[in-house]
């Protein structure tokens, strides 16, 4: 074997005599690292090689999505919808429509319009707000409301109006929380895939990544199905599914998102780049209104 290897332009020696290197390499968000550790004739010694990552040595097909959860607000009557009205929130729960201000790192209400409808709501009600400039208009049950931001003023009438979701509808339906389908399927949230409505999903765009994405509603006992590992304490919550549109089906995109409660309102904002959330902690008898968007990492 020595001669073979001698004669290949190999040298050989003793294992006591042999200089051995060790090379383990891996990357961070901005370089590429290999470290080399060299150990002979009793010394040891360490080499580092550093490389800036450009567009050839990125990896491709790497990035990694996951959803971002961010707390707005919470308080104790039902949030049905909040949007940005400049650097202010318009929120409307089921009993009037406020406007919040940021202060002390958290929003405050500054401003608030009680809403008084001539029917009782659903069991479930759900609204949602528009924001156009200086001026608002709210969709509920049965009822629409246009207003001003300010100073904060609405006024509200009976009638049954499309909302803003996406796709062509009629409105809620009658006493419901729900919309109906040119073919008659009902549905609450929609998401577009070629001609498919879907129940309880909307569609958002991630910043970082190209292509469709998903967020849909799991009940929270769907998680024995999607994370069995999960410790069961964290079970109580519904799950958020994050999937990408691909040749017109979802394929999973990301990790299930275990919520901090029972989801009763899940809408896009108007750039599809987020949307609000809203759970309810049945326990604490709270409503917690988040943000949530796409994040990519590596």
């Amino acid at each position: 074997m020595s001669a073979q290897l001698n004669a290949r332009g190999v040298r050989t020696a003793d294992a006591s005599a042999a200089t051995m290197v060790t090379i383990s390499c891996g990357r961070n968000l901005r370089e590429r690292v290999c470290v080399a550790e060299i150990r002979g004739d009793g010394r040891e010694q360490l080499a580092t090689v550093t490389r800036p990552l450009t567009a050839a040595t990125r990896p491709s097909g790497g990035t990694s999505l996951a959803m971002e959860l961010r707390p707005l607000f919470s308080q104790q009557t039902q949030v049905l919808d909040a949007a940005p009205a400049g650097d202010r929130l318009l929120v409307l729960d089921v009993s009037s429509v406020t406007l919040m201000e940021q202060k002390d790192g958290g929003w405050r209400a500054v401003q608030s319009r009680a809403l008084a409808p001539s029917h009782t709501w659903p069991r479930d009600p759900r609204g949602r707000v528009r924001v156009d400039g200086g001026r608002f208009d709210l969709f509920l049950p049965g009822v629409g409301c246009t207003g001003r931001v300010d100073p904060l003023d609405v006024a509200c009438g009976d009638r049954q109006q499309p909302w803003p979701i996406g796709v062509e509808n009629g409105g809620l339906e009658p006493g419901r929380n729900y919309f109906r389908a040119s073919d008659g399927a009902t549905f609450y949230n929609v998401a577009p895939l070629g001609a498919a409505v879907n129940d309880d999903a909307i569609a958002l765009r991630a910043t970082c990544a190209a292509g469709t994405f998903v967020i849909s509603v799991w009940s929270g006992g769907a998680l024995d199905a999607l994370a069995p590992s999960e410790p069961s304490e964290s079970r109580g919550g519904d799950v958020l599914r994050l999937s990408r549109v691909a040749d017109g089906r979802l394929v999973r995109a990301g990790s299930p998102m275990v919520l901090p409660g029972v989801l009763t309102a899940l809408w896009p904002q108007p750039d599809q780049t987020s949307a609000l959330v809203v759970t309810h902690d049945v326990a604490a008898g709270r409503y917690d209104a988040f943000r949530t968007s796409i994040s990519c990492s590596r």
